[in-house]
């Protein structure tokens, strides 16, 4: 019999932004970027410990003054998507509303901070107000805050990634932190015409390869989960369904990846001041950690996708910073068992950085101007592929300001992804506030007990991680 959950909705109600959207807003087209993504929700959790014990600690009243108030500049959050036909969607800017539900959870904070905020999976299902979009009347962002007995509060998001990307879901939390405080913030730019790629144009070979590589053809009609009906819910794996996951945690300080760094550069390459960066290195040598511990032949290719904000190939375009939508491409490094066994760090370090910085703004233009010719665009990515034991997919949160978003409370003490239902492969990365001392990046990773088992025992990433949580 499965462990009844600890946690306990008290509250539930659609939010609308404070003022009526105006009528010559009420219609907003996505863009080709967005159309081609999996409606699927981004979640994200951040952990509010009471420190002092304050009374009213992230006040619910406040939050949704708050928040009613900021989607006056956001307030496309608070509509549905219209399906239009030939594959696209737009939003109807309806003042709907943003779903918001708080709970009361059974459990100290404290007790999550000694567990490096990993709690059981039934618990981090509960923690967040929505988990799959199924219709045209589920919202595009779900709040949920959940209240601990001493105090503490995690907050539980989800935004959903056909509207919004990474950053632009931090862009908006920012705002809405902001906003609480009475100071002033960013506003999302919806303009569709930021992304409009110059008449010169020209589609590049490179672009058509990636375009076929990374996606297919997609019939919602004939679209299904495949299941196991032989295997209970909460079972180890039966031969046909999915195998069983488990998340940990990697605490990486400036020691560790300092010694990381260092070993990714050879003599001559210092001589000749070819310096890599420190996450070139890291996430060279997490790749390698994660294909030795894969169950999967010596010579059978693995990937490593990473997804890349065009935002920062796009510096000259003004008001792109704050563009809200999706904008990010996939760059992808692919090795085998065999050639990780026979090469070095310093090899993997190397294939990272030439994938990521030979990355032009030229290829997103090149795939936009593909987007446009097709009418019908029943296109979606193919990076995601969920239990697949030579797919793994990456992002690297560690440059967006989770751990800056203060509601007038403080800011959290740690960010954490919920990725119990992204598949056998999944990793992201965290930066650390400025108070975690040496601490710098925790990065999460999710894949099936045994791979995981293998993975901790590596050396090299028993080498370089200073702490590991599981």
């Amino acid at each position: 019999m499965a462990p009844l959950p600890r946690i306990h909705l008290t509250r539930r109600e659609w939010i609308k932004p404070a003022t009526v959207t105006s009528e010559d807003k009420r219609r907003m087209a996505l863009s080709d970027w967005d159309v081609v993504m999996y409606k699927s929700y981004t979640p994200l959790l951040l952990f509010y410990p009471n420190t002092n014990n304050a009374e009213g600690f992230m006040n619910t009243a406040m939050l949704l003054d708050s928040l009613r108030h900021v989607l006056n500049d956001f307030y496309p959050l608070a509509g549905r998507l219209v399906d239009v036909g030939n594959g696209r969607d737009e939003i109807e800017c309806n003042d709907a509303g943003v779903l918001f539900q708080e709970t009361t959870y059974q459990e100290e904070l404290n007790t999550f901070v000694e567990d490096g905020y990993l709690p059981h999976q039934l618990d981090y299902h509960h923690m967040f107000p929505i988990h799959f979009y199924c219709s045209n009347q589920d919202p595009l962002l779900g709040i949920q805050v959940n209240r601990f007995l001493d105090g503490g509060v995690a907050l539980g998001v989800m935004i959903l990634h056909k509207i919004a990307d990474a950053y632009s879901a931090c862009l908006f939390l920012d705002a809405w932190a902001k906003q609480a405080r009475g100071v002033a913030f960013a506003k999302g730019v919806f303009k569709r015409t930021l992304l409009a790629f110059p008449s010169n144009t020209v589609i590049t070979d490179e672009a058509i390869s990636h375009y076929r590589e990374e996606h297919r053809a997609f019939n919602p009609k004939h679209h299904r989960l495949r299941m196991d009906p032989n295997q209970q819910k909460f079972s180890r794996t039966s031969p046909n369904g999915p195998l069983p996951l488990k998340s940990i945690v990697l605490e990486f300080h400036s020691d560790g990846l300092h010694q990381c760094k260092k070993d990714a550069h050879t003599q001559q390459m210092i001589d000749n001041k070819i310096w890599l960066s420190t996450k070139d290195a890291l996430f060279g040598m997490l790749f390698r950690a994660i294909v030795r511990s894969r169950k999967v032949g010596p010579d059978q290719p693995v990937r490593f996708l990473f997804g890349i904000n065009g935002r920062s190939k796009l510096k000259n375009v003004k008001d792109m910073d704050f563009y809200f939508g999706n904008w990010i491409i996939t760059r992808s490094v692919t090795t085998s068992r065999k050639e990780v066994s026979e090469t070095t760090v310093v090899e993997a370090a190397l294939a990272f950085r030439q994938q990521i910085n030979t990355l032009r703004s030229s290829l997103f233009h090149s795939i936009s101007k593909i987007y446009t010719m097709n009418e019908d665009m029943t296109v979606h990515y193919l990076t995601y592929q969920p239990n697949s034991d030579t797919q793994f997919t990456a992002s690297d949160a560690s440059m967006l300001p989770f751990w800056r978003l203060d509601f007038g409370f403080g800011r959290p003490d740690r960010t954490r992804g919920y990725i119990t239902s992204g598949g056998n492969g999944c990793m992201i990365m965290f930066g650390r506030s400025d108070n975690a001392k040496n601490a710098m990046y925790d990065v999460q990773i999710q894949m099936d007990a045994d791979c995981i088992k293998r993975f901790i025992e590596d050396p090299e990433v028993q080498k370089y991680a200073n702490r590991i949580l599981y």
